[in-house]
């Protein structure tokens, strides 16, 4: 069952146990409203970022909300995220051309990206995995292909877009 915008807009939780002061509902709250945004399209919102989120914890005077229910939430967040990405990734490599064509994003400003020649690498086995069933790479050939960061920030490929469809033509190869 995928996750919708809907479902996040009428997702509850408990408050904190006695004892506990549980999240910061406001911050989660709003975290939430991104994360709806997000599966609606209407921004981007990274696995890592729903990894990384840091909630203050409640006001003393007020239990805030059970932290386990939303680090549980957060977890399917995640899970439906990474899945729209391998998916995504999957729509955008034709088969049968005669280049490879990923369209990448630049890596983000601040974030060493993977170096143009390794992501170049990684294209042309997954388009010999697009058109030699059977004889093209296996699985364990596209997951051993190593990919280095370039030599400065903001140069290279996005590191997440490209591991999305990496993990996305795994999936694929593993089935076959």
């Amino acid at each position: 069952m995928s996750l919708t915008p809907e479902a996040v807009r009428e997702v509850t939780f408990d408050k904190a146990p006695f004892g506990k002061r549980g999240y910061h509902e406001d911050q989660v709250d709003d975290f939430l409203d991104r994360v709806e945004a997000a599966l609606s399209g209407r921004i981007a919102l990274t696995v890592a970022e729903v990894r990384e989120i840091a909630f203050d914890a409640a006001p003393r005077v007020k239990r805030g909300y059970n932290e386990d229910q939303v680090d549980e939430f957060l977890d399917s967040v995640a899970a439906e995220l990474q899945a729209r990405a391998v998916e995504d990734a999957l729509k955008v490599i034709p088969a049968n051309s005669e280049a490879p064509y990923l369209p990448l994003p630049p890596a983000p400003p601040g974030t060493r990206g993977y170096h143009p020649t390794d992501v170049e690498r990684l294209a042309h086995l997954l388009d010999r995995a697009a058109n030699e069933h059977g004889a093209g790479p296996t699985a364990e050939q596209v997951e051993g292909l190593r990919l280095g960061l370039s030599a400065y920030p903001g140069q290279g490929y996005h590191p997440e877009a490209v591991d999305a469809i990496k993990d996305a033509w795994l999936a694929v190869l593993r089935r076959r």
